[in-house]
C-alpha cells in the first residue's frame, strides 16, 4: 500500500457531500471526523466555516458575528494548558502544531469542527421553525 503525504491530501467531493448530508440530517459529524487525516481536518475546517457563513446569510436576519461561534470554543491558551504543552502560544494558534503534533492539534480541530457543525444545525432548526 502506498502511503499518502498527509500534507497534500485534502477533502474529496464525496467527503464534502457526506458532511452536507450529515448536517441536513442533524447527525453528529464526530465519527466522520475520526476518519480524516490532518490535511483533511484542516480543509474540513475551511469548508465548514464557509458553509456556516453561507447558511447564516440565507437563514438569519442579523449580521454574522464571529464570536457567536468562537466563544463556544476552547481558547488556544486554555487548550495548551489542558494538554500540558509548554510551547509558545502561536504554535497552537497557527499551523505549526498541525504538522509537528497532529494528534494533539487534530483533537482541538475536531472539537472546533463539532461546534461549527452544531451552529449550522442550529441555523437549520431556526429556519425550519419559521416556515
Amino acid at each position: 500500500m502506498v502511503e499518502v503525504d498527509q500534507k497534500k491530501k485534502g477533502l474529496y467531493f464525496g467527503q464534502k457531500l457526506e458532511i452536507i448530508i450529515r448536517l441536513i440530517n442533524r447527525q453528529s459529524l464526530l465519527p466522520f471526523f475520526e476518519t480524516l487525516n490532518t490535511a483533511e481536518l484542516v480543509e474540513t475546517h475551511d469548508f465548514l466555516w464557509d458553509t456556516m457563513l453561507a447558511i447564516h446569510s440565507r437563514t438569519q436576519s442579523h449580521e454574522f458575528r464571529r464570536d457567536e461561534v468562537t466563544k463556544k470554543m476552547v481558547s488556544s491558551a486554555k487548550y495548551q494548558k489542558m494538554q500540558g504543552c509548554d510551547l509558545r502560544i502561536d504554535y497552537c494558534k497557527g499551523v505549526e502544531c498541525i504538522w509537528s503534533n497532529p494528534e494533539c492539534a487534530g483533537k482541538k480541530i475536531k472539537a472546533n469542527l463539532d461546534i461549527i457543525a452544531r451552529q449550522i444545525m442550529k441555523y437549520f432548526n431556526q429556519a425550519e421553525s419559521r416556515t
